[in-house]
């Protein structure tokens, strides 16, 4: 089950493929953020890096290891990922702030 503090954060905030009713699944990201990141580190990252509206910044989508270690668990790639895949599609939101993260 999600937390709703991190939800509000890596979810709402940083992803566009957010909808309310999915709290059972998690993306990748979402698992690595709350496994890694206080709360508190988290809403500070967050409110350093702005919002998803502004965040339409160039992500990097071929970092293999990125890939390999945290979308490899997401719950959503079942369905494929399009990103992912190279399709013009945004990254989700616990991939954006993962690559902020590494990118600091």
């Amino acid at each position: 089950m999600k937390d709703s503090r991190y939800t509000e954060t890596i979810c709402r905030d940083f992803c566009n493929y957010f909808k309310d009713g999915k709290e059972e699944l998690k993306c990748g990201g979402y698992e690595f953020l709350m496994e890694h990141l206080t709360l508190k580190e988290l809403v500070r990252l967050s409110d350093e890096i702005c919002t998803k509206e502004s965040l339409k910044i160039s992500v990097p989508a071929d970092n293999q290891d990125l890939f390999d270690r945290v979308c490899g668990r997401c719950d959503f790639m079942i369905d494929g990922c399009d990103y992912r895949d190279g399709v013009a599609a945004p990254p989700c939101g616990g991939y954006i702030l993962i690559n902020e993260l590494i990118r600091r």
